[in-house]
């Protein structure tokens, strides 16, 4: 008799359990849970509605704000739904049954459960990274007027620490999400200690080139000096490598610089910035004679009237540059300035001279040029000018004998190529090359013949 009615109680008690894989009456992440054919429809709107969330990431005193969505946040489908289908089918006859009971009268509102993309929300965080760093400013001395400028230090995204912030933050605020996120101090190259450290009464090695200040001259220097401008002050720690595109930035109007002869392929013409390379090379002789380190430089197209064949050193912003290394224990500054009209000098200060240097070079191919005949509308008929001499190419072989205080001797080798450079002539329509003057004694003859309208 007692069999039969716990068998007919224990039947009674299963007929109150879930008939499917969801007990009735749940609730999920604040919607109610439809019937299990339905349900599909149901994640398909919350997934969307957690992908549209907002996150707001705190770095210092500001915020950028994204989408969940965007920064690798989803919805775990199958652990949500499997959290779900637990509520009353696990654990003791009378545990179901309560969970049953609670999630009918509607007292059972389970989270939702999120994943997140790791690799999304780190390239999130590094693109955030590189739109709020601020690059530190070097300190610089103005020895002219005895004054030092304090560096200024920058601040970027700590992306390690912050993506932890990630993988630690509660996705479940419907209102959105705050992270706070890691900054980091970047400390200045150049602190305002390292400028206290240099001996400016020491010089390391120095050297100038001269300039015309008259004709085409005017516009080179003004560019000489601007570029000059950049360098001076410059402190090089000990280990450092400097970049003289770095230093003296792009040479736009914008920035001071004006137009002025420069070389553009295999002729010469106007554009701005041009004579910046004479700093550059005049800084290249001073670091190359102070036994400096030259990390990279690069040759003119063509020699240059104010260095020897093998110490020029071109730069194009920002495709060639020059960079020069400190190899010694000791900080530098470079003390770039105009001493006087048509002078532009860079010295190093900050330590005796290390080592004894000379220089010598050889010429190894040498390859003669050609005359180039264009005709400009613009000329008056029969008249004609001489836009460029000619110059032959040839490739130099650089020797760098460095004698070391300490007795040690040090030989380095660098190559310059210099491509020959056609003799021009500007014509007007019609003119009778045979009026022109007979080819020059290295060139091979006349290349063709080009016309310009402008």
């Amino acid at each position: 008799m007692g069999v039969g009615l716990g068998a007919v109680g224990g039947l009674g008690a299963h007929s109150l359990l879930p008939r499917s894989p969801y007990a009735e009456g749940l609730w999920l992440g604040g919607r109610p849970l439809p019937k299990a054919r339905e349900v599909g429809g149901l994640i398909d709107e919350l997934r969307a509605e957690v992908r549209a969330r907002p996150v707001y990431l705190h770095h210092g005193e500001e915020f950028t704000e994204v989408t969940y969505g965007e920064l690798g946040v989803d919805l775990d489908i199958s652990a949500t739904l499997a959290q779900a289908e637990r509520v009353a089918h696990t654990g003791s006859l009378a545990e179901r049954i309560r969970e049953a009971r609670a999630a009918k009268r509607g007292e059972i509102d389970l989270p939702l459960v999120y994943r997140v993309d790791l690799v999304k929300a780190r390239i999130v965080l590094e693109q955030l990274a590189e739109r709020i760093t601020t690059a530190p400013v070097d300190a610089q001395m103005d020895i002219k007027n005895r004054r030092k400028t304090p560096d200024v230090p920058g601040r970027t995204l700590d992306v390690g620490l912050s993506m932890a912030a990630v993988e630690e933050a509660r996705f479940d605020h419907l209102g959105g999400a705050h992270l706070v996120l890691t900054t980091k101090q970047v400390r200045a190259k150049i602190t305002t200690k390292d400028l206290v450290d240099v001996d400016v009464t020491k010089t390391l090695g120095s050297f100038e080139t001269t300039f015309v200040t008259f004709g085409v001259g005017v516009g080179r220097s003004v560019n000489i000096a601007r570029a000059a401008q950049g360098l001076d002050g410059t402190i090089i720690a000990p280990g450092q490598t400097i970049s003289f595109n770095e230093l003296v930035g792009p040479r736009t109007l914008e920035r001071g610089f004006t137009w002025a002869p420069e070389i553009q392929g295999d002729e010469l013409t106007t554009g701005v910035g041009g004579g910046t390379c004479q700093v550059s090379s005049t800084l290249f002789n001073a670091a190359l004679f102070s036994a400096l380190e030259i990390v990279e430089r690069q040759s003119h197209s063509r020699p240059s009237s104010y260095a020897k064949l093998g110490l020029d050193a071109t730069v194009v912003y920002s495709t060639v540059d020059l960079k020069i290394k400190n190899p010694f224990t000791f900080p530098i500054m470079i003390h770039a300035t105009l001493p006087k009209p048509g002078i532009v000098k860079v010295e190093l200060l900050g330590g005796d001279p290390q080592a004894e240097v000379t220089y010598s070079y050889g010429i190894g191919h040498v390859e003669n040029y050609m005359r180039r005949i264009t005709v400009k509308s613009h000329l008056k008929a029969g008249t004609r000018t001489r836009r460029q001499k000619g110059t032959r190419g040839m490739d130099v072989s650089s020797v760098v004998t460095i004698r070391w205080k300490d007795g040690r001797v040090e030989n380095r080798t660098f190559f310059s190529g210099y491509r020959p450079a056609p003799e021009v002539f500007w014509v007007a329509p019609g003119y009778d090359e045979r009026e022109l003057p007979p080819l020059p004694e290295h060139a091979l003859g006349v290349e063709g013949r080009v016309y310009d309208e402008g």
